[in-house]
């Protein structure tokens, strides 16, 4: 039995990024970032990942954060931030 090749695409960002008002989970959120959900476990427990709510048991991420997530490691150089 050979096993499926992985070319990256399943560990790419999303082009599309989520509505602002939109609730996702860690599956969904990981997805979105291009990340393994437990990747973003860990990225939460050393406090390094987007903004998240903790509900009841429940880890829920909203769309305006991931947003802000992800246009704050926007890197022009080496150490140079993008802040446009």
């Amino acid at each position: 039995m050979t096993e499926p090749i992985n070319n990256g695409d399943a560990l790419r960002p999303k082009s599309n990024l989520p509505a602002p008002t939109e609730w996702l989970n860690t599956d969904e959120t990981a997805d979105h970032l291009g990340l393994k959900p437990k990747t973003l476990i860990n990225m939460r427990s050393l406090g390094t990942g987007p903004v998240y709510h903790k509900i009841g048991a429940k880890v829920w991420y909203r769309g305006k954060d991931i947003i802000a997530y992800t246009n704050g490691r926007r890197f022009m150089g080496t150490g140079m931030r993008d802040d446009s």
